[in-house]
């Protein structure tokens, strides 16, 4: 992770804060634009014509930019790679929103850097410090009283259970894509991961263009905009931002995704989450805050000596 002195902090161009605001408004939706689309598509159809729309959208925009050449010795990489953030990561996600509210689904997205953290300590070896583990525990502490009181307060429902899935896939994700540290540029990567992502997804196309026909303007709408913004345009930006603003400066802005998602969410399906979810979100967002300040902190005692 790039870490830099205050010494070296630049002010950062208008531009990335633009860049910045479209990629968390973006992410925000999402939850939405999947509630949306339930209403006339199975999960899996929604995962399909999302990324078919995300893959045609980056085709177009590599016509013009250009793209780095596939590598074949990459290809088994980049194919676990779109297993976990692509087909895995919305077939849980898609499945598990059908009885989940869209705040809730939100907020439960933002344990991704939790379960991050947790498996490469499993799998990695990566050492995690005691003040580290304390966050863990309050943020998976959030993530119960979410799963547990999203309807109501009770025992967790298989649903839920699977935006936690989701969660984790995308943790896998992350890990995985530093492990394999392959040689490609933010767009070239991610439009691989994405293609080859969307390959398995492929298996669910029975009676597909039926649904087109007979959804509502508003669930094709939704789907359209789920395949354009959240999951294209928006990791487009993001990559901009992340090569002129340091992760942990960038990151921070991220936590604003729940409540982008939490006031469209009121405005648009009237959703009222419980004090109980808002407990959980507030846990789960405070310890992800926390670990990102110890670790900051111990960065720079490790810098200044």
């Amino acid at each position: 992770m790039t870490t830099i002195s205050a010494v070296q902090v630049q002010p950062q161009p208008t531009k990335l804060y633009v860049y910045i605001a479209m990629t968390v408004l973006c992410w925000g939706y999402s939850p939405i634009g999947i509630h949306s689309a339930l209403h006339s598509y199975t999960p899996q159809h929604i995962a399909l014509l999302r990324f078919l729309i995300a893959s045609v959208f980056l085709l177009l925009l590599v016509m013009k930019k250009g793209i780095q050449p596939l590598k074949r010795k990459d290809i088994p990489a980049l194919c676990v790679l779109g297993l976990f953030s692509v087909t895995l990561h919305h077939l849980f996600l898609n499945i598990g929103q059908q009885h989940v509210s869209a705040v809730a689904s939100s907020i439960l997205s933002q344990s991704i850097p939790l379960f991050t953290l947790l498996l490469s300590a499993l799998f990695f070896k990566q050492r995690i410090l005691a003040q580290q583990w304390m966050c863990i525990l309050l943020g998976l502490c959030g993530a119960v009283l979410v799963v547990s009181g999203d309807h109501g307060l009770g025992m967790p429902s298989a649903y839920s259970l699977l935006i936690v899935l989701a969660a984790i896939a995308w943790a896998i994700y992350f890990n995985l894509y530093q492990k394999f540290n392959l040689n490609y540029d933010a767009l070239s990567m991610m439009c691989y991961v994405i293609w080859f992502g969307s390959i398995p997804l492929l298996f669910y196309n029975a009676h597909l263009s039926d649904d087109i026909l007979h959804a509502t303007w508003q669930a094709n709408m939704s789907v359209f905009l789920l395949g354009i913004f959240p999951s294209a345009l928006a990791y487009v930006l993001w990559g901009n931002v992340l090569k002129n603003m340091p992760l942990t400066i960038a990151s921070n802005f991220l936590y604003c995704s729940p409540m982008v998602a939490m006031s469209l969410a009121v405005l648009f399906l009237s959703e009222r989450p419980s004090w109980v979810v808002l407990l959980g979100g507030i846990l789960i967002i405070g310890s992800i805050v926390l670990m990102n300040w110890f670790s900051r902190r111990r960065m720079f005692k490790e810098n200044i000596n």
